[in-house]
């Protein structure tokens, strides 16, 4: 197997091979991941300075957004902003436990992927879908990650804007540091600094977990492409005018074993994601429902870029989400619409397994509390917009009051 290092390059051009642009598609995953110290592939991987730094981001938000709500309080409008990184804060930390505890796990995965890749590489038919799948997950991750990228810039020129356009002097995020004044010059410019740090670590954290769970998920597509050539294939050798009933239980057996990854990686992807699709959802809700009320109640400009960010990675587990339980329902229709009845009964029994099992497939989940699906995405954005309503009219009725 080729090993493909973080620190290679690859010249942008066309592949010709899905294998080739998999390891495109990972060789772009891995510089963001071991920009964060966390490049699970690198052999023997062990905990190091870039480990630690991203661990101290995420030590230090959670310090300093539970100074910060006790400092600016009763101010509702700085404790918003505190909240809103603060679900940053919570996705990411979760992505980056469950991604450490799991990285023997991943670096198998993505090895099984490649491998998975590779033995197509000669079937123009298949070669031709998994290749066009890998452009659009490349696609997709390098977009995703100018959307942190672009709301990291938000927050970063957030200052320049305040003191230009208002004369006022103001943090990139409403977020204290203990023992730090950041009214003072020396403070402001200490935290402003350390600010950004956690800004720029964020955000390439954030992608690279985001793109990562992108290109397990969606490979899903590629196991099922496999599985309905290999259907079709069994089709093809049963309506042959001589059979080969070597070759047809040989076929069988190999679908068999086919479904039965589907299954186990569906399972893998559910109880490593598990959680991470609960940390996600709940920190989109904070996040969208806090800039919501703060571009509405004082035009808090990056707020419009976090709208765009998490609006999109909420979109994206949703869509994930969706993926597998359409790519799943794929399988049923297919093995049901192959020519099984012309089988022999072993080989009947198989398939009528392999459709009882079908019928009970894995799912991504909130937590197991619900589905992640696309009906989940407008539930969840329904529930939003009344929070955020319900919240401005009990301003609004509290101001008449006064």
């Amino acid at each position: 197997m080729v090993q493909v290092k973080a620190k290679d390059t690859l010249p942008m051009r066309n592949f010709a091979k899905s294998y080739e642009m998999y390891d495109y598609n990972l060789l772009f995953i891995r510089w963001l991941a071991d920009f964060c110290g966390v490049d699970m592939m690198v052999e023997r991987y062990r905990f190091n300075y870039r480990t630690a730094n991203c661990v101290t981001v995420l030590a230090f938000g959670v310090i300093a957004s539970i100074y910060s709500v006790v400092f600016y309080y009763p101010d509702l409008f700085k404790i918003c902003e505190v909240l809103i990184i603060f679900g940053f804060i919570v996705q990411g930390s979760v992505k980056f436990y469950y991604g450490f505890i799991h990285r023997e796990f991943y670096k198998i995965q993505y090895g099984r992927l490649r491998r998975l890749h590779y033995k197509y590489r000669h079937n123009q038919k298949l070669n031709a879908k998994l290749l066009l799948l890998m452009e659009r997950i490349h696609i997709l991750s390098k977009f995703l990650t100018i959307v942190f990228h672009l709301t990291g810039l938000g927050y970063s020129i957030f200052p320049l804007y305040m003191y230009f356009a208002h004369g006022e002097r103001v943090l990139m995020i409403a977020m204290r540091v203990p023992w730090i004044d950041a009214d003072s010059n020396a403070g402001y410019i200490v935290t402003s600094f350390l600010q950004m740090v956690m800004i720029v670590i964020g955000c390439t954290g954030l992608s690279a977990a985001d793109t990562v769970i992108l290109l397990f998920v969606t490979n899903l597509i590629a196991y099922v492409d496999v599985f309905t050539d290999a259907l079709d294939a069994l089709n093809a050798m049963l309506n042959a005018d001589v059979r080969d009933e070597w070759k047809i239980r040989r076929q069988v057996r190999k679908i068999c074993t086919q479904h039965q990854d589907i299954i186990e990686y569906e399972s893998d992807l559910d109880e490593r994601y598990i959680m991470i699709c609960f940390a996600q959802v709940i920190g989109s809700v904070i996040g969208m429902s806090g800039c919501l009320f703060l571009v509405y109640m004082v035009r808090f400009v990056p707020g419009y870029f976090i709208l765009l960010t998490v609006f999109c990675q909420l979109l994206e587990f949703c869509l994930l989400g969706t993926v597998l339980t359409v790519k799943n329902e794929q399988i049923v229709e297919v093995i049901y619409s192959t020519n099984w009845y012309l089988l022999r009964e072993p080989e009947r029994r198989c398939f009528a397994l392999m459709l009882h099992k079908s019928q009970n497939f894995s799912e991504m989940t909130i937590g197991g509390f619900a589905p992640l699906n696309l009906e989940t995405f407008v539930s969840i954005m329904n529930r939003i917009y009344s929070f955020f309503m319900m919240l401005i009219n009990f301003i609004e009725m509290d101001s008449y009051a006064a």
